[in-house]
């Protein structure tokens, strides 16, 4: 592949050498180098060609004989949860038992100064304690400090007696649609809340900071650079946390792209709230940061949690259901089509939270009627988010409309056959349903989802290319692809879903200088290796932020605290994931309050 410089004079002010490189393109062409001028490629091809084009001030990057490609872009992935979910903020309580999770507690009543200050904790698990933790629990050991323990799904939350005085909850207290509120034998609440019942805590737990937000981010961002990642789309944010990021993109300290999306919530009206009050953004470059849509959350996750909506029932007959306003399935769906038809009216991208196929089925319908009106531009690029269980019709439906999909074949390798108990064998094989999709048509990007788990974009390739279980065993062998076609959907079909394919997710002159160096062969490793290559250098817009080269060392700033994160995320990932947890909801870490995400 011949090198070409782009059009400007002067020697490239980076140049990698030493390594294979990929391109990325739809000729899946290699080279040996590349060359950067203010932040753009301006040549790709021979080490001997772009050894022409160095000067005295050109920083060499050596590759050392590993591969090149472009910046990993992780197309769904909750930048402003990763941190957070870490002490001090937030205290891990996925425990064996009672007992265990109640000296959590203890310990961190002890280690906090404010007498009155809020305990908050994440990660019990019902499916693995006897029961759900319970004021009763948690009084002897919390003092005055209101406790608010999230389970590991984010559906339940159990609270002590402080908390719910805070709140106002009393035996009298009546839930909200759809919600719980447990008592005992004696009318009175224990402290468990499920569902919409939530919300009458979350009222008055104090938000996270946006300086508390914003440090998470950074911390984040450190880690991403080790995965070589520099594009990430955030699905699901409210107005607070993209002003967080705004703030961090004006001050020059927001260090990967990001696409955004808004939360849509759960009916069509405060949809319509959020858009009045969103402004566009001013005075910061789209390429690093631009809010492309909203995100509509559609159902559950098809595993134990059993939240999906289906056609045909689980294994235990029940089907699962939307996650949207409705007092019946009919009046859910119409408010589905209505928060969907909202969004398009206003120009807006939808990515859609559908893991069930009756939810996938519903939510292509909602596209294809929205925007069979001439109600909105064309090209806005519409996808369905998990589309775990799509069903084959309706791929082909999302080919011919080019309506994407969003998957996560690490999450697959997480949960491996564990939801054949569930689901059964047959549709357990076809989740995640990625060779059927791309032999359709369909554009498929992948993602960490992450804090569900790490971003470690090798895992979910190893995964999409063997259908392997974390755990051992193969399912669906048949919806395997290739380590190309795993590859195009971290980085060029991203892109796409990003609107951003003309300047970004392939090593072509005149593209943004995103690169992601890793320390082997990436094609011609065996498949079981590639979860332990390491990413010796990371380059955003031509600058190296992770690396040898890199200020302020090899890893940035947040080192420390990031593997911490890997560690304790993973462990809890695998732990919530495989008892069936939601996948997808998390809490906006300003506001502090559950939404769809």
């Amino acid at each position: 592949m011949p090198a070409a410089a782009a059009a400007g004079t002067g020697p490239a002010d980076l140049v990698v050498l030493g390594g294979k490189v990929l391109v990325m393109d739809e000729r899946c062409r290699t080279a040996e180098a590349v060359a950067v001028r203010d932040g753009r490629i301006i040549a790709v091809g021979s080490a001997r060609d772009v050894k022409r084009l160095t000067g005295r001030r050109t920083q060499v990057l050596d590759a050392a004989g590993g591969t090149v490609l472009p910046g990993i872009n992780d197309s769904h992935l909750h930048l402003n949860s990763l941190s957070l979910n870490l002490p001090p903020y937030s205290y891990p309580v996925d425990t064996a038992t009672i007992e265990e999770l109640v000296a959590v507690v203890r310990d961190a009543v002890a280690a906090t100064a404010d007498p009155a200050a809020w305990i908050r904790g994440q990660g019990w698990n019902d499916n693995r304690l006897p029961r759900p933790p319970r004021a009763s629990d948690l009084d002897p050991v919390s003092g005055d400090h209101p406790v608010v323990l999230t389970d590991f799904s984010f559906h339940a939350t159990s609270v002590n007696t402080a908390a719910m005085r805070l709140a106002g909850i009393t035996r009298d207290t009546v839930p909200p649609p759809g919600g719980v509120i447990e008592k005992d034998a004696d009318g009175e609440p224990t402290g468990v809340l499920r569902e919409g019942a939530q919300n009458l805590v979350r009222a008055v737990v104090p938000p996270f900071s946006p300086e508390e937000v914003a440090e998470s981010v950074r911390a984040g961002t450190a880690l991403l650079h080790q995965r070589g990642i520099t594009s990430i789309t955030e699905p699901g944010i409210g107005l607070d946390t993209l002003a967080v990021y705004a703030a961090e993109a004006a001050a020059g300290r927001l260090g990967v792209r990001i696409t955004a999306l808004l939360s849509a919530g759960p009916n069509a009206a405060g949809l319509r709230s959020t858009l009045d009050a969103f402004s566009p953004l001013q005075g910061v470059d789209e390429r690093l940061l631009r809010v492309a849509g909203v995100k509509v959350f559609g159902d559950g996750i098809p595993t134990a949690a059993r939240t999906a909506w289906l056609h045909d029932p689980y294994l235990d007959g029940t089907h699962g259901s939307l996650t949207v306003d409705g007092a019946t399935i009919e009046e859910q769906v119409a408010e589905l089509d209505e928060i969907i038809a909202v969004a398009i009216d206003a120009g807006m991208q939808v990515g859609t939270h559908a893991t069930g196929d009756a939810t996938i089925d519903a939510v292509v319908a909602a596209y294809l009627a929205a925007t069979g009106r001439g109600r909105c531009r064309s090209d806005l690029r519409h996808y369905v988010i998990h589309a775990d269980l799509a069903p084959e019709a309706t791929l082909r439906t999302m080919a011919r409309h080019d309506i994407g999909a969003n998957m996560n074949a690490a999450i697959k390798h997480l949960l491996g056959s564990s939801v054949e108990s569930v689901l059964g064998p047959e549709r357990t094989a076809w989740q995640a349903p990625y060779r059927s999709a791309l032999d359709a048509g369909v554009r498929v990007s992948s993602a960490s989802d992450a804090p569900v788990t790490m971003p470690d974009w090798l895992v979910g390739v190893f995964g999409a290319e063997t259908r392997e279980g974390m755990y051992g065993g193969v399912t669906g062998p048949e919806q395997a692809i290739s380590r190309l076609e795993a590859l195009t959907s971290y980085t060029r079909t991203p892109a796409w879903q990003d609107h951003a394919d003309r300047w970004k997710g392939t090593l072509q002159r005149g593209m943004v200088a995103d690169l992601c160096v890793l320390d082997g062969d990436l094609l011609g490793a065996d498949a079981r290796d590639l979860p332990g290559m390491t990413v010796s250098a990371t380059v955003l817009g031509g600058t190296v932020v992770h690396g040898a080269s890199a200020a302020g060392g090899t890893s940035g700033a947040g080192g420390a605290s990031t593997a911490a994160a890997v560690a304790m995320s993973s462990r809890h990932g695998a732990d919530c994931l495989g008892a069936g947890a939601c996948c997808c909801k998390v809490s906006d870490r300003i506001t502090g309050r559950p939404f769809t995400a």
